[in-house]
């Protein structure tokens, strides 16, 4: 597990497709972001460790960030927050899960020792987002940002939010910000100078 700044762990895990998913771990807290295909190996360190969840956290509602969500709240608890903007999309990708805690853009959520900031990225889905550690220098961007790129747009629209996601982040997060992407390598904000050169929308 990497130590980050001291008050944040993180563990990463990759699935055999490259998708990033991650253990949060402060003070005696923990949360997941995007966990599925670690499943196993996530709840083993939990066990491990003797703690359950307290937050089941995922950046967008695509089918394949759901489908460890149930087994995982059944055994380890915790509350699956969601941004509001992304409930549409929930239901259509599975209609059983109901979050426990509707989330807006600049809310803070408790870990330990860290605040962990949702920050509201649309482009990739309406509600996507990327939760912010100030403390820990990190930012989890899912498929909103990635190293020299972004996540999969959906037409215009989608493409214009993206933009403006983009461009929010690269104002207000700072260069030495370790960027935890959701697919490939992770990377920090100051080596991604491309998002500077972006047109403002």
């Amino acid at each position: 597990m990497v130590k980050n700044e001291s008050r944040l762990h993180v563990q990463r895990f990759v699935s055999t497709a490259g998708k990033n998913q991650y253990l949060l771990v402060s003070a005696g807290e923990a949360a997941v972001i995007d966990v599925s295909e670690a499943q196993a190996e996530v709840g083993n360190l939990l066990d491990d460790m003797g703690l359950g969840l307290k937050y089941l956290l995922i950046t967008h509602a695509h089918k394949s960030h759901l489908q460890a969500l149930s087994d995982l709240k059944q055994r380890h608890g915790g509350t699956f927050c969601l941004h509001e903007y992304e409930e549409e999309l929930l239901r259509e990708s599975d209609a059983a899960l109901e979050p426990d805690r509707l989330m807006q853009d600049g809310e803070k959520l408790k870990l330990g020792e860290v605040d962990i900031e949702v920050i509201l990225t649309a482009g990739h889905t309406k509600g996507s987002v990327s939760y912010y550690v100030r403390a820990a220098k990190a930012l989890f961007s899912g498929s909103s940002f990635l190293k020299k790129g972004y996540g999969r747009i959906w037409g215009p629209k989608s493409m214009s939010l993206m933009l403006f996601s983009l461009k929010r982040l690269s104002y207000n997060i700072p260069a030495e910000t370790t960027i935890y992407t959701g697919s490939g390598d992770l990377t920090t904000m100051g080596k991604e100078g491309w998002v500077q050169c972006l047109r403002s929308v």
